[in-house]
């Protein structure tokens, strides 16, 4: 998984599936943005992870899979070794990700 360029993380050009799972990893907070003593912190702290997890959803929405995704993306990129409870973001985004295509195409 690819983190996506600035240009691919603009939320403006965000469709409503894409600001969904923003706000899907908002709440998961993986590395405690909101929980921090910042009265006004970034909201789009995770933003450049949504297009490279609905390009991954697209080509292969498995959940195993993607949370092996995530932790690589995290971990190279975050500077994280072990984040809690990837597994079940990762099922949650894909049970999502399965409801969502009833309504339309990730």
């Amino acid at each position: 998984m690819q983190i996506a360029n600035a240009g691919n993380s603009d939320r403006r050009r965000f469709s409503a599936q894409a600001l969904q799972l923003a706000q899907m990893l908002h709440d998961w907070d993986p590395i405690g943005v909101y929980e921090g003593d910042d009265p006004n912190p970034s909201a789009d702290e995770y933003d450049d992870l949504v297009s490279p997890i609905l390009t991954a959803l697209r080509n292969s929405p498995d959940p195993t899979l993607l949370a092996g995704q995530l932790r690589e993306v995290l971990s190279s990129d975050y500077g994280l070794s072990d984040v809690d409870d990837v597994d079940e973001f990762a099922e949650q985004v894909v049970a999502w990700s399965i409801t969502q295509r009833g309504g339309s195409n990730l």
